[in-house]
């Protein structure tokens, strides 16, 4: 089994707290696609960014909150300290 670049605390059944390392290898955050729509909101971090497919890197912040649609393409890049973040997923209609 591949290990995943990040920790997952589950909250409930559509809601977990994930951790990235400062430290991750930046080959290891990949573009990629969710099955189900997220609401995100970043609890801790700095030097972080999130980029969607064809537009720029956007530096993230604590208290920033943002939606992914379902099997929209994204990733992050890498900042200088660990991130946190409060992911709610939910099945788009």
């Amino acid at each position: 089994m591949i290990e995943k670049p990040y920790k997952d605390e589950k909250l409930n059944n559509w809601t977990f707290v994930r951790t990235f390392k400062h430290n991750v290898l930046e080959e290891e955050l990949v573009w990629h696609r969710d099955e189900k729509g997220r609401y995100i909101e970043v609890l801790e971090g700095s030097g972080w960014e999130v980029q969607f497919d064809n537009k720029l890197p956007k530096k993230l912040h604590k208290g920033d909150r943002f939606f992914i649609p379902a099997k929209t393409f994204h990733r992050i890049k890498a900042g200088s300290t660990d991130l946190k973040l409060r992911i709610e997923e939910f099945e788009e209609t």
